[in-house]
Order: C-alpha cells, then sequence, then structure tokens
C-alpha cells in the first residue's frame, strides 16, 4: 500500500475568533507518545516537526501534516499514523498540556536553546509587538462577524427559494447509494479538524490532494443554505451508526457547519464547492445543490443578493488583510528569537527526537 501524506488544518480562524480541534489530532486512549512542544516564534518548533515529519515518511510511514491557520506553510502539528505518536505546538492560541504526563505526553521545552540574556534589550519590542499581533486578529475576527451577519442574510434569501421536498430525496438518494448494504451497528468513531482555512496567504484548501485518496468522490455545489451542511451531517451520523469512521470537516468560516466529510473504510469523500472556497474535480460526481432553488424567487431579489455578495466578500477580505498584516508582525516577532537561538542545540535535540521515535517503533 502506498504510503500517505495527508494535510488537514487542526485550527481556524473563523467568524467566531480561533477555533480549535486539537484534541482530534490524536486520540490520547490509543496514543503512543504525544509530545507538547513549548517555545516562541522562531523557535525551531515548526522544523523540527517538518524535519521529523519528512524522516519518517522516507522510513516508510504515513504523515499527518497539521498547518497553522495563521501561517499555512507552518504546522502546528505532525502525526506518525502507524506509530500513534504526534508532536504538537503547544503554546499560544492552542495552549497544550501534558493530560497523562510521562504515560502518554510530555513538554519539549525549546526555551532551552535560546540564550535568554540576549532578550533583555529587545524585551519592550517583544511585549508591544506581541500586543498588536493580538489587536490585528481581534479586528480580522471582527471583520469575519460582520461578514457573518452579511451572510445570514443572503442565506435567507436561499432559504425562501429552497424546494426541502427535492433535499430530502437528494439525502435518501446519496444514502442508499453509499450506505444500502450496512446494516446498522454498534455506533462508529469520529474525528473533527478543518481542511480549509482563512490564512494570510487567502483562502487555502487541501481539498483536492484529499480527493485523490478516495474512490468514490462526490462534490456538493452550491451557495449559502443550501443544506449542504445538513446533508454531509446526515450521512455522517448514519454512517457512524452503521459503525464506520467518519472524519467531519468543519467550515473554515462557520465552524459548526460542515464542509466535508471522509468515510475512509467505504473510500469516500464528500467535499462542498461553496462560497468559502469552490472547487472543480474530475473523476467526480457533482451534485448541484443549487439547483434546489426556485429561480424565480432569486431573480426577485438579485439586486438584494448581489448587494450581500458584494458586501461579504469586502469584509471576508478586510479580515484577511488584517490576518497577513498580523503575519508580518509575526516575522518580525521571530527576529528577536532566531539572533538569541543555538540551532545547533536543536538539531541536536532533533536528532535524538527521531532516535527515540525509532525505538519506538520496535515496542
Amino acid at each position: 500500500m502506498a504510503r500517505e501524506i495527508k494535510h488537514v488544518f487542526p485550527g481556524g480562524n473563523t467568524s467566531t475568533g480561533f477555533y480549535s480541534f486539537y484534541e482530534y489530532i490524536l486520540d490520547k486512549e490509543i496514543a503512543k507518545r504525544i509530545i507538547c512542544i513549548k517555545g516562541g516564534p522562531g523557535t525551531g518548533k515548526s522544523t523540527l516537526m517538518k524535519t521529523i515529519g519528512k524522516t519518517f515518511f522516507e522510513k516508510g510511514y504515513d504523515v499527518e501534516f497539521h498547518h497553522c491557520s495563521s501561517d499555512n506553510n507552518s504546522l502546528d502539528g505532525i502525526v506518525i499514523k502507524n506509530l500513534n505518536i504526534a508532536l504538537l505546538d503547544g503554546t499560544s492560541p492552542h495552549v497544550v498540556d501534558p493530560v497523562y504526563p510521562g504515560a502518554v505526553d510530555e513538554i519539549l521545552n525549546m526555551g532551552e536553546c535560546w540564550q535568554e540574556f540576549g532578550f533583555e534589550k529587545d524585551k519592550d519590542k517583544v511585549i508591544s509587538t506581541v500586543k498588536t499581533i493580538s489587536k490585528k486578529f481581534k479586528r480580522a475576527y471582527r471583520y469575519f462577524g460582520a461578514a457573518r451577519n452579511i451572510l445570514d442574510d443572503w442565506s435567507a434569501f436561499n432559504e425562501d427559494a429552497k424546494n426541502l421536498n427535492e433535499v430530502i430525496k437528494i439525502k435518501e438518494t446519496l444514502k442508499k447509494q453509499i450506505l444500502s448494504d450496512l446494516p446498522i451497528n454498534t455506533y462508529g468513531c469520529e474525528r473533527h479538524l478543518f481542511m480549509t482555512a482563512l490564512t494570510p496567504n487567502g483562502i487555502i484548501s487541501f481539498k483536492e490532494s484529499h480527493s485523490k485518496s478516495y474512490e468514490k468522490v462526490f462534490v456538493l455545489k452550491g451557495g449559502p443554505n443550501t443544506c449542504k451542511s445538513d446533508l454531509l451531517k446526515y450521512i455522517g451520523e448514519e454512517a457512524l451508526k452503521r459503525g464506520l469512521f467518519v472524519e467531519f470537516y468543519h467550515d473554515p468560516f462557520i465552524p459548526e457547519r460542515i464542509e466535508n466529510i471522509i468515510i475512509p473504510m467505504l473510500s469516500i469523500a464528500i467535499f462542498s464547492s461553496n462560497e468559502i472556497h469552490s472547487i472543480k474535480l474530475t473523476n467526480s460526481t457533482e451534485i448541484d445543490m443549487d439547483a434546489l432553488l426556485n429561480k424565480d424567487i432569486l431573480l426577485k431579489n438579485k439586486d438584494e443578493i448581489d448587494f450581500d455578495k458584494t458586501q461579504f466578500y469586502f469584509l471576508i477580505n478586510k479580515g484577511l488583510s488584517s490576518i497577513k498584516e498580523a503575519k508580518i508582525l509575526h516575522d518580525s516577532l521571530e527576529t528577536y528569537y532566531i539572533k538569541n537561538m543555538d540551532f545547533n542545540k536543536i538539531e541536536h535535540i532533533t536528532q535524538d527526537l527521531i532516535k527515540r521515535i525509532e525505538e519506538y517503533s520496535n515496542h
């Protein structure tokens, strides 16, 4: 079987603020080891995780890369699937501490690699920059919150135009197509993450790379409030009732909504193509949820809908700009740490950690 690299987001910048699914990175009940990495920006946490992830992928293991929504080129965590070992960034905004210290999890302190006295002259700059970054994120979340209100108005027009009878038919047809041969059984297991995120580099999604891993791929195409999330929840819950493991990937803007689901045992993935992130996948079955809307009602409200669309994307882009500004400040913050780091010591820690993980593979 081919080795697999999976890319996901464990947290997101949403209309409700920062939203975390960190507890689903690796179940502590099955984990062999969870290493919580502590340290400031620029202390090598992400680089260490990338190195270890790449090393163990090359050794033949499946690896998950959990990306940071505030810098999608950096990592918040990795999971070496076959070993049930995870490394996590345990710093703000997703503070993680050991729950079963020693037995399951431990702390790796990257602060041991910095020269503490080197920070003295930059103390005020560090404090000021951290405070400004926090303000930038709060501003982004206010913009996203305002965009949510506009989206609710846009959604209301689609609600009036929706044919619920046709929605029910699609739900039942899809359930029959996917789950018809499977009886109700012991309740399955579930996992919750993000596949898409609002980042400094715009709206980034890993849907396309995920789609290549599954035999049957469906795409639900439609605007807001066209029952995509409801349909995904329904199929996911029905699969759980049949004892299947289901991965629920949440909407990056409204995290209580579902954007995609994956049922690995059936090699089935169902994605949304929506107002936040649209996709066109080859070798997929597309279901047009917009076709369930009454076109006459939409036409009657066209001017109001067009206004909502314009305002919605304007506010989303304002929020994204604020996150980008926060990222620029974060990069400047890293410089205060980088110049005070002992990178030879970090390399020693990295190689030592690789050896330790290799030993776990023998147990």
